[in-house]
């Protein structure tokens, strides 16, 4: 892939760019072998609980999370691709690796703090995309993270091969309650017999979801393709057994809840860790002032 370029850039120029989080419900993964083909169709809602990266151009590279250094990470990766060196800060109330495509926001949020005003979507679409499915972190975050809100995935992969659609859906309120997975959706993607349960199990649900493309009835489908498809561990089965009557799935593919809000299902997340109040986001990947 051609790196991109920074252009007429001062030494002393910073910026900033937000990704929401991203909850997947229920994805068909698709079995194209080009990389920006490559990707899943499915429904996603991204929230207003995000990742926000701001960079400084510098002589020497200083990457961090929540104030915190890290090596190898996609932010890295996302430098090197432009030829950048300096600050690299990330911050986000969500954990790494707990199923919200933060792996993928990171990327997005790099990539357009990085190249500024002169950023191109179609150009970060791209390179996030790719670092997503090499590093096995996703089918669809990018995707998703792009479009914003709620929507669904029409057709997956990278731009312009990609179809999103946003649904309409009045203000709503959600609660997420983020776990650290133990499994990398790598794994279980590359699984054949995993990724065969998941592409039939998927089908139906995409099916049924378009049959009634509401919120509530994405929870539902979401939830059943989550138990059928074996995403969903015992930690995760427990807390919405305990939700039950409630709107709540798994954010795939992980142990993360997510849920619509109101007071009973707060406070039954609170028995197990400390759930985050948050809405549907209103964008995708932004460039910030």
């Amino acid at each position: 892939m051609t790196s991109l370029k920074l252009q007429g850039e001062s030494l002393s120029y910073s910026h900033k760019a937000f990704s929401p989080g991203s909850a997947t419900l229920f994805f068909v993964p698709n079995r194209e072998q080009n990389v920006l083909r490559k990707g899943s169709k499915g429904v996603a809602i991204c929230i207003e609980t995000g990742i926000t990266t701001r960079v400084e151009k510098s002589d020497s590279m200083d990457i961090r999370f929540n104030g915190i250094p890290i090596d190898n990470s996609v932010q890295e990766e996302v430098a090197k691709l432009l030829n950048f060196t300096g600050k690299i800060f990330s911050y986000s109330d969500l954990p790494p690796s707990s199923g919200f495509g933060l792996s993928a926001g990171a990327a997005l949020t790099a990539a357009a703090a990085i190249i500024g005003n002169d950023a191109v979507s179609g150009e970060i679409y791209e390179m996030a995309h790719r670092i997503e499915l090499q590093r096995g972190t996703g089918l669809g975050d990018v995707q998703s993270q792009m479009t914003g809100g709620f929507h669904v995935r029409l057709k997956g992969g990278s731009f312009p091969y990609s179809v999103t659609e946003r649904i309409l859906e009045g203000p709503s309120e959600l609660i997420i309650l983020p776990f650290k997975k133990k499994i990398p959706t790598g794994e279980v993607i590359q699984s054949p017999s995993s990724l065969e349960e998941i592409v039939t199990n998927g089908k139906k649900a995409f099916k049924s979801f378009m049959r009634k493309p509401t919120l509530k009835n994405a929870f539902l489908v979401g939830r059943k393709f989550a138990f059928d498809s074996e995403l969903v561990s015992q930690k995760a089965e427990k807390i919405l057994d305990d939700l039950n009557g409630k709107y709540a799935s798994v954010s795939l593919i992980g142990d993360s809840i997510i849920a619509l809000y109101d007071q009973e299902s707060l406070d039954v997340l609170r028995k197990y860790g400390d759930p985050i109040k948050t809405k549907i986001s209103s964008t995708g990947l932004t460039l910030l002032t």
